[in-house]
C-alpha cells in the first residue's frame, strides 16, 4: 500500500498508479493522477446508477482499449466490492438500511471508487482514520495530467481537480440522488450534475 507503479498509456502519457491494497498476486490500483475529464452520464435520463452509466462503458471499452496493450490487459481481472459498511450510514434513523452511500455492485476490469472504498484506502489511515465531511484531506487531493487539463474547466485557481465516485446517494426523492458523488478539488465529498463533463476528472480504479 502507497507504493506507485507505472502501466500503461493514456494519450501519450505513461500512467502512474497508486498501490491501494494487495491480496496474494492481485493488486488494486487507483490513477496517481486525474486522466481525462468525462461526464458520469450522457443518457440523458433522470436518475442513473454505475451498473447504467456511460462512464462504465467508456472505462470499460473505451479507455481500456486505448490504455493498455493486448498482453496488459490479460493482467486485469474482473473484480466486484461490496463496500465497506463501516464507513456507512443510514438513510433514515429508524432503520440500518438502506445505506446513503451506494456501491457499484458489478463486476468490472475498470472502475470508479465508491465512498466507503474511498474512507477504507485513502482515508482510514489518516491522522483523523474516518471521514468528516468538515475537514479536506490530502490524500484526495487530484492533480489532472497535461491532456485533462486541456479539457477540465479551471473552477479554482488552484493546480487540484475535482474527481468522480461511482454513484449517486440513496435516492429519498429530495432530488440529491440525481446527482453524483465526487471529491472535490479541496480534497472534501460533494456531489455534481451527472451530465457535466468539464468539471470533473477521471481516476479510474
Amino acid at each position: 500500500r502507497g507504493q506507485h507503479i507505472i502501466y500503461g498509456s493514456y494519450q501519450g502519457e505513461a500512467i502512474e498508479w497508486r498501490v491501494l491494497d494487495k491480496k496474494g498476486d492481485e493488486v488494486l490500483l487507483i490513477s496517481e493522477y486525474g486522466l481525462d475529464a468525462q461526464p458520469y452520464d450522457t443518457s440523458g435520463k433522470k436518475r442513473v446508477l454505475w451498473k447504467d452509466s456511460t462512464i462504465r462503458k467508456w472505462l470499460n471499452d473505451d479507455f481500456y482499449n486505448s490504455a493498455f496493450s493486448e498482453e496488459e490487459r490479460e493482467n486485469i481481472v474482473l473484480s466486484s466490492s461490496e463496500g465497506f459498511e463501516e464507513y456507512n450510514g443510514p438513510v433514515y434513523l429508524t432503520s440500518e438500511k438502506p445505506y446513503a452511500h451506494l456501491e457499484r455492485e458489478t463486476e468490472d476490469k475498470i472502475f470508479l471508487l465508491s465512498y466507503t472504498e474511498l474512507c477504507e484506502y485513502l482515508v482510514k489511515n489518516t491522522e483523523v482514520g474516518y471521514y468528516d465531511s468538515d475537514r479536506a484531506y490530502n490524500e484526495l487531493l487530484c492533480y489532472p495530467t497535461e491532456y485533462a487539463k486541456k479539457y477540465l474547466k479551471q473552477v479554482f485557481e488552484i493546480d487540484t481537480c475535482g474527481w468522480w465516485l461511482c454513484n449517486p446517494e440513496y435516492d429519498t426523492g429530495d432530488g440529491a440522488a440525481m446527482q453524483i458523488e465526487m471529491i472535490s478539488a479541496y480534497g472534501q465529498l460533494e456531489v455534481e450534475d451527472k451530465e457535466n463533463g468539464k468539471n470533473n476528472a477521471v481516476r479510474p480504479a
